[in-house]
């Protein structure tokens, strides 16, 4: 079964989550949270577009270690981006709601850098 065009829908929806990430941070107010969860919606549908181009079954998490240890077992290299995975992952629900922790710019400009990075591992890897 060829699921390439179903992959390339994930990578889509991932490039406009990050593409909306970094509009928001241009704001002259911007809203770290939503920043941060965008980027990590945009990791997690890389590692879904992925496991999708594998013909893999997609798990309904958004934890990203567990989708990055899920496409490990197509490709090793992606014991590389583990870390950076799970950086990301605390994006996901937990700063959604109330009484979370304080997002700061830093974490904000780290959660950016993060989110392309694992675009750029992905798409390095399905290019080559």
């Amino acid at each position: 079964m060829d699921n390439s065009n179903y992959a390339q829908a994930w990578f889509n929806y991932a490039q406009n989550d990050f593409e909306a990430a970094e509009i928001l941070f241009k704001q002259i107010k911007p809203k770290y949270e939503i920043i941060c969860y965008h980027c990590q919606q945009s990791a997690e549908k890389m590692l879904k577009g992925y496991l999708a181009m594998q013909n893999d079954k997609l798990l309904k998490t958004h934890d990203l270690v567990v989708l990055c240890e899920a496409a490990s077992k197509h490709d090793s290299n992606f014991n590389q981006i583990l870390n950076t995975c799970s950086d990301l992952t605390i994006f996901a629900s937990e700063i959604r709601y109330p009484n979370s922790f304080e997002i700061e710019e830093y974490h904000t400009r780290k959660a950016l850098q993060d989110s392309k990075s694992i675009m750029t591992f992905v798409d390095n890897l399905i290019t080559q």
